[in-house]
């Protein structure tokens, strides 16, 4: 609970302030580049991306999960990593030139020659970062990720009022690789030495592989989805699309990278209490589906008032795809610890088969959504959910012995929580409505009625539990079971 007490503020710290930069940009880049613009940018992410999670290998989560570790794995780790980097930028370089003589897409592949360069630095900053993850500094993490998206927003947003049009995005992402790169090779105490070592690479990437392979499968279930959407459905839809994805990202990202700071060395660190682990697993399920429910059924319920506020009057058929998006998100949180939970007990293949699953699926709905209106092309994402939702409930108790119904127990709070502020939002918007309001004033009463109702749920239902949770944060609950028996 200490180390908790530690990590989690800073991790919070990192993942708020990156998501509001990140949230600053879109709504002053979405006024000034068209959804062919971002819709460019999408296409040559995706394929750089997509590259990036190849190259890894899951080296990064097998640095965080191995116990004991020695130096000869953190040395062979770097070599390995920079060695990759490089092969990915070669592909994504050999790919841009492709699209450029071949394809006769010069925009599209001169993008991915620069953003191909984000392989070498993901090759080069890998062994640092995966040993703050690891150590879970995650104050030393917030200062360099807050302050590398700061340049990524000045720097785009500078190039974009000065007319620069697409390449405002594109430079400002080399610039931010650049600075995330000196900060984190200036605060490095040792620096790898010389040497590589087979048995102890191969150590690390029979636990890597399985990583990589699921996060391929989720880059390809995302990236691949946008690449399939820019070929049948065109690069105005995938603009669409990949605004709707940035706007909900702003927030999934501030939670997701919280979950993903603490998740994997937090259970890896308990790996060999398994009765202490599951504990740890419903607890903190719990006050995750409690934090996420209410921001992403709150983000939903007022999109049609923040979207042309914050985004501009050009987006409206973005809202009804930010709302599917929203709702995925609501789902897809209450079980964001179940990937990190399985690979700190050593079974990353467990999670193979949803990921298989989900893109098989989710690329199947996308050719079915043919000559469709962009709104089906996200509910052909959202299948996803059917999928994989349940396969996770089985492996947890197969690998875990977490029976299904623990699993679902400790949601049922936060949703009838969210379920109850959802109606008294939808009653407030209608009062606002009737008058005739402003949308400004019609999300600020909004957002009020939500706090307040969700905030009184909960406190309703765990007036009497708020005290020991409290007490175990500060960390006296011990002390006061003690003096209770």
């Amino acid at each position: 609970m200490k180390n908790m007490r530690s990590v989690v503020p800073w991790a919070v710290v990192d993942s708020v302030g990156v998501g509001l930069l990140g949230f600053l940009t879109l709504g002053i880049m979405t006024r000034v580049l068209t959804p062919t613009d971002f819709g460019s940018v999408a296409f040559a992410q995706a394929i750089v991306l997509m590259t990036q999670l190849v190259i890894a290998l899951g080296i990064n989560e097998a640095l965080i999960q191995r116990r004991p570790i020695d130096m000869l794995h953190l040395d062979s780790a770097f070599w390995m990593s920079v060695c990759l980097g490089i092969a990915g930028f070669l592909f994504c370089a050999s790919v841009g030139l492709y699209f450029i003589y071949v394809m006769d897409q010069s925009l599209v592949g001169t993008i991915l020659i620069i953003e191909g360069t984000a392989c070498m630095f993901t090759g080069l900053n890998l062994l640092p970062s995966a040993m703050l993850d690891r150590k879970m500094r995650t104050k030393a993490i917030a200062r360099r990720t807050v302050l590398g998206r700061l340049s990524y927003c000045l720097v785009a947003i500078g190039l974009a009022v000065a007319h620069f049009g697409v390449w405002s995005i594109v430079v400002a992402g080399v610039v931010q690789n650049l600075i995330l790169t000196t900060i984190f090779w200036r605060g490095q105490k040792r620096w790898p030495k010389r040497r590589f070592s087979l048995p102890h690479a191969k150590q690390l990437i029979s636990f890597g592989v399985p990583v990589m392979l699921e996060g391929a499968l989720w880059a390809f279930l995302t990236r691949g989805f946008n690449l399939l959407i820019g070929a049948i459905h065109g690069l105005n839809v995938l603009g669409l699309v990949s605004v709707a994805f940035k706007a909900t990202d702003a927030l999934s990202n501030i939670i997701g990278s919280v979950a993903g700071r603490i998740g994997l060395p937090f259970f890896s660190s308990m790996q060999e209490d398994r009765e202490r682990l599951q504990r740890a697993f419903l607890k903190i399920s719990q006050i995750m589906s409690f934090v996420s429910t209410p921001i992403f059924v709150g983000l939903a319920l007022t999109a049609q008032q923040w979207v042309p506020l914050l985004l501009g009057d050009k987006w409206p058929d973005a809202i009804p795809m930010i709302v599917v998006l929203c709702l995925i998100w609501t789902t897809s949180f209450t079980r964001i610890f179940v990937s990190p939970y399985l690979r700190a007990l050593g079974r990353p293949r467990a999670l193979l088969l949803p990921g298989l699953c989900a893109s098989a699926c989710t690329i199947a709905a996308v050719f079915l959504t043919a000559n469709h209106a962009p709104i089906y092309v996200i509910l052909a994402w959202a299948c996803r959910v059917a999928v994989t939702y349940p396969l996770g409930l089985h492996l947890l108790r197969k690998y875990a012995g977490i029976s299904i119904g623990a699993q679902l127990k400790p949601l049922l709070a936060p949703v009838s929580s969210a379920a109850v502020m959802a109606v008294c939002v939808l009653g407030a918007q209608a009062v606002v409505e009737s008058r005739g309001l402003s949308l400004l004033v019609e999300l600020l009463v909004s957002m009020a009625v939500g706090a307040l109702s969700y905030a009184s749920m909960v406190l309703f239902t765990h007036r009497r539990a708020l005290p020991e949770i409290l007490a175990s944060w500060r960390g006296d609950g011990g002390l006061r079971s003690a003096k209770t028996r």
